[in-house]
């Protein structure tokens, strides 16, 4: 659903509540209850994920994996690694 040139930009863009979902939703022009629909889940569920209401074990792999699929681009597009300073 991202272009190439969407997703280049969504790489360049900082994780806002340690993910780039609401980030993706806007370059693709889809609303929390449109991607619930095609992701099989819940608009409030998807608002918590965009809010950052989650643990870090709180998404299944197959959430991430799917949310991906929908967009066209990496789970760590998405979702990316947190990196420590130490």
């Amino acid at each position: 659903m991202l272009t190439a040139e969407h997703i280049a930009e969504l790489r360049r863009s900082k994780p806002s509540n340690r993910n780039r979902l609401v980030k993706a939703m806007e370059l693709a022009n889809v609303t929390q209850v449109e991607l619930a629909e095609a992701v099989g889940s819940t608009q409030p569920r998807i608002s918590s994920i965009c809010n950052g209401r989650f643990r870090e074990d709180g998404l299944a792999l197959e959430t991430t994996r799917r949310f991906a699929e929908f967009f066209g681009c990496d789970i760590d597009d998405l979702f990316p690694a947190r990196v420590e300073v130490g």
